[in-house]
């Protein structure tokens, strides 16, 4: 019989973090989203027509597409925000505070990332707000 040799503690340590980053990897792509990007922005098409700020008592909703872009549903319209760059965990937390100072959403303007404790997560500016009209059913492909 071949005598074992016992484990290091380093390497049962590292065994079982490889065991757990493989099964957060599986976790996570069994619920992964599916691209919300496609499935959102296939219901609209661009205008090319841009405003720089929306009041904010005509905002009815905002739906977070990706850590890149936005819809804002503002007084009957819907408009795409591309924001200024990356706006890490957007995606994930689809929460955020927005500082308004004049009672508008401009674009410029600072919105902050936050968990679901109400930590931020990082920060990002909103771009200008284009203009979409909604595709009907009969022009979808």
């Amino acid at each position: 019989m071949k005598p074992t040799r016992p484990v290091s503690r380093a390497a049962r340590g590292g065994a079982v973090c490889a065991a757990a980053l493989i099964a957060a990897g599986v976790f996570a792509s069994a619920f992964a989203r599916p691209n919300k990007d496609e499935d959102i922005l296939s219901k609209y098409e661009k205008t090319g027509e841009t405003v720089s700020c929306l009041s904010l008592r005509s905002v009815r909703d905002t739906d977070v597409i990706d850590d890149y872009a936005m819809l804002v549903e503002a007084g009957g319209e819907v408009y795409l925000n591309e924001l200024n760059g990356r706006c890490i965990g957007l995606a994930r937390e689809e929460r955020y505070v927005h500082d308004a100072v004049i009672g508008r959403m401009c674009r410029g303007d600072i919105i902050r990332v936050m968990d679901s404790f109400g930590n931020p997560l990082g920060s990002c500016s909103l771009g200008d707000f284009e203009k979409l009209n909604e595709i009907s059913e009969t022009d979808q492909p």
